[in-house]
């Protein structure tokens, strides 16, 4: 059984850049995040990853046991993301969240799940997060479960929302209530 304290995430720094260049040119890590038709060079995730938002986003890695094996970005849901999600404008605090583990040697292990409860209790204790929102692929059923064992359950479909490797995929919605 995974130790909670084997999965942490610190803030990303500009020396995670060439990690990040390794993780996003990797077939089997774009299959499930970015798509593989993707083609990432040194200079478009620096510009990418270092690119700064108008709203509050935190670029964070996700490590085990000390060890960098993914990324994460969690952003606050406001303005045009409320529909962009088709989700409810609310005043509560709501957070969104899109991550990946980079090193598939790390997969099936539970790690997801646990970075998503870390997340999800920081967002609550740290940022007074009233939920915290999420939109996996139906075609990506290992990810969808990873987040409901993490106490996210699908509160919609989301017919055609996002463009991965030239095709409109059907999404689903999830939602963590504090």
């Amino acid at each position: 059984m995974l130790e909670a304290k084997r999965v942490s995430f610190r803030p990303m720094n500009k020396d995670d850049l060439l990690l990040m260049l390794k993780w996003l040119t990797d077939d089997r890590v774009l299959e499930f995040y970015d798509g593989r038709d993707k083609k990432h060079t040194q200079e478009t995730i620096c510009e990418h990853y270092t690119e700064q938002w108008a709203d509050e986003i935190y670029r964070v890695i996700i490590e085990y046991d000390t060890i960098p094996i993914g990324y994460a970005q969690i952003y606050r849901v406001q303005g045009e993301h409320f529909d962009e999600y088709n989700y409810h404008k609310t005043d509560k605090k709501i957070y969104a969240m899109d991550q990946f583990i980079g090193e598939p040697e790390y997969w099936n292990m539970g790690i997801g799940t646990e970075y998503c409860r870390v997340a999800c209790q920081y967002l609550r204790t740290e940022m007074c997060a009233d939920g915290v929102i999420l939109d996996p692929r139906k075609n990506n059923p290992r990810a969808i479960r990873a987040y409901q064992k993490a106490g996210f359950e699908i509160i919609k479909e989301l017919p055609e929302h996002e463009l991965h490797e030239g095709k409109k995929e059907d999404c689903v919605l999830m939602e963590w209530k504090a």
